[in-house]
């Protein structure tokens, strides 16, 4: 909203090491606390030795954003157009169709290792100041990663049930890199964890949330707990 109603450009494939004076100012201004620094890397990614992750922007009518893993099993990749009616990244390609691409996506996902980079987080929550809690963000699950990224949902409800091993062997093995960050954040200057998967949970039915997701959520939080930290989750949409 706020780089919409100042004609402000954003782009998905950018990172902003240095706190958003201009965003922060703004919630200052209206009163209005801030919490969540969008964009902001504060731990940095690496990936196996096998794995080659990137992305490109190309400034064709409309932009278009392809972000790609190349593999020793194979290359994924998956694109976003930049739509100025929404003033924002639609999906134009998802990544994942077949039961190769998603053992490409867990080689990818989870060869991640994870290191802080708490200074730009301090710089950050100085900068903010008495104008709210500076939430460090522990991106999504593996079904987060799924759902919004790499998969249409009916076709990750498909593999489910056509792919029920592979999907659990998909999911634990990018989980347990998930969880590796969950491990560092843990000991992060932070006050407050989020945590969620953008994607309406309308999507999933209470058996498939129990089996797909819960244990991952209940395990993560258990360790930033144990690590006397608190935990924001946010999950889109009317699961009960």
């Amino acid at each position: 909203w706020f780089y919409h109603h100042r004609g402000m450009p954003w782009d998905l494939s950018s990172a902003y090491y240095e706190p958003e004076e201009e965003l922060i100012d703004y919630h200052r201004r209206n009163g209005v606390g801030f919490y969540l620094a969008n964009l902001a890397p504060f731990y940095d990614v690496t990936f196996g030795e096998d794995v080659r992750a990137s992305s490109t922007r190309s400034d064709e009518n409309p932009p278009r954003i392809t972000w790609r893993y190349e593999t020793s099993l194979g290359a994924i990749s998956r694109s976003r157009v930049w739509s100025e009616q929404t003033y924002s990244w639609h999906i134009d390609r998802y990544g994942v169709a077949d039961e190769r691409d998603l053992r490409v996506l867990a080689r990818a996902l989870g060869s991640r290792r994870f290191a802080p980079a708490w200074d730009r987080y301090d710089a950050w929550r100085r900068q903010i100041g008495d104008t709210g809690v500076l939430y460090l963000s522990a991106g999504y699950s593996a079904i987060g990663y799924l759902l919004s990224y790499w998969m249409r949902t009916e076709d990750l409800i498909y593999a489910t049930f056509d792919h029920p091993d592979l999907m659990r062997e998909v999911t634990d093995t990018i989980n347990a890199a998930c969880l590796r960050l969950v491990d560092l954040l843990a000991e992060s200057p932070a006050e407050i964890i989020f945590m969620g998967d953008n994607f309406s949970s309308d999507v999933q039915s209470p058996p498939f949330f129990r089996q797909w997701s819960a244990p991952y959520y209940d395990e993560a939080i258990r360790r930033l707990h144990r690590a006397g930290k608190c935990v924001a989750v946010h999950i889109d949409g009317q699961l009960r």
